[in-house]
């Protein structure tokens, strides 16, 4: 089943719509706040997609969106809110919402989005979620590297930075595309720990039949 959870600090609206989607077959959590649903969020409990209400008590919809994408938690959000403005939209789409959707909505158009939304992840946490290159693959949902029968937990700057090498076999990665995609900066302290992160993804790799080799000056390839 389908794992809803709804952020809405509007009673009716919300008891309306969260009985709605039950009918649908969704399982429904609702929560009127937004340090109820940042609990639940943080909670063992898994969800396949949030509704995020913009207004909130004590807080803001963005607030929780913001939560979602820091602690990179794998979490599709939409907003649906009576915020209309154009500037309300771009900052929804900026923190990463898949749809803003602004009230009155016709349930029925609500629910062919959220499927389609489902869908669309589905298909690329399908498509993504693994990478294999000669005896090497990446789980990057879960951030283990499997060498041979090996398995090592990643941080995730060290799934991100393999990750790179691995969607790039035998291609330059260039050091400076590196340091702006995973440090935001190429200062001396970044490319130091660039190269800390290197030390280690070869160390994990010592065993496969894989190697990073540095490019002096450019970047590394994965050979």
């Amino acid at each position: 089943m389908i794992n809803i959870l709804l952020i809405e600090d509007d009673k009716s609206f919300g008891y309306v719509l969260s009985e709605y989607m039950k009918l649908k077959n969704y399982n429904v959590v609702w929560k009127e706040t937004a340090s109820e649903a940042i609990s639940a969020i943080q909670s063992a409990s898994k969800f396949d997609l949030a509704i995020l209400d913009v207004n909130l008590k004590q807080s803001t919809g963005y607030n929780v969106a913001k939560l979602i994408k820091e602690d990179n938690i794998a979490l599709p959000f939409i907003f649906l809110t009576a915020r209309d403005l154009k500037i309300d939209q771009l900052k929804g789409y900026q923190l990463g919402a898949e749809e803003y959707i602004t009230k009155p909505i016709d349930e029925e158009i609500l629910l062919a989005k959220i499927e389609s939304i489902l869908a669309r992840n589905n298909n690329k946490s399908i498509h993504e979620s693994e990478l294999v290159w000669k005896d090497v693959t990446l789980n990057t949902n879960k951030r283990e590297l499997k060498v041979k029968n090996t398995i090592t937990q990643l941080t995730e700057r060290e799934s991100l930075l393999i990750k790179m090498l691995l969607s790039n076999p035998e291609i330059l990665v260039e050091r400076n595309n590196i340091l702006k995609e995973l440090w935001e900066n190429q200062d001396e302290f970044s490319r130091n720990s660039m190269d800390v992160y290197i030390s280690r993804l070869r160390k994990y790799l010592s065993e496969s039949d894989i190697n990073i080799r540095n490019i002096h000056g450019k970047g590394f390839v994965l050979e």
